[in-house]
């Protein structure tokens, strides 16, 4: 009897933890809900007026800076493709080696 009561209890507490995690999720997709709901709407022009007030804070590189980058990309391709190159060049020779023993 002692047993039973035991596993009522825990059937009721598993119970009262399942509804409050079901009313937490409520109170989180209520508050999820408001918050969209205070969003304003924005307009075309709007978007882009901010888009505008946005570009105008970006730090944009000088020509001297894009030309360097530029040039340190092409070195890093041409390194990068020798070097797969190379290691292309090596892997061959040695299955051919293995491949006549």
């Amino acid at each position: 009897m002692a047993n039973e009561l035991e596993k009522k209890a825990q059937k009721d507490a598993e119970k009262a933890q399942k509804e409050a995690e079901r009313a937490k999720k409520e109170r989180q997709y209520a508050a999820m809900k408001a918050a969209a709901a205070k969003k304003p709407k924005k307009t075309p022009a709007k978007y882009f007026k901010e888009v505008k007030a946005e570009f105008k804070k970006v730090s944009w590189p000088s020509k001297k800076q894009v030309f360097n980058n530029t040039v340190v990309v092409l070195v890093s391709i041409v390194v990068s493709g020798v070097g797969v190159w190379l290691l292309d060049l090596l892997f061959t020779q040695a299955w051919s080696w293995l491949l006549k023993m």
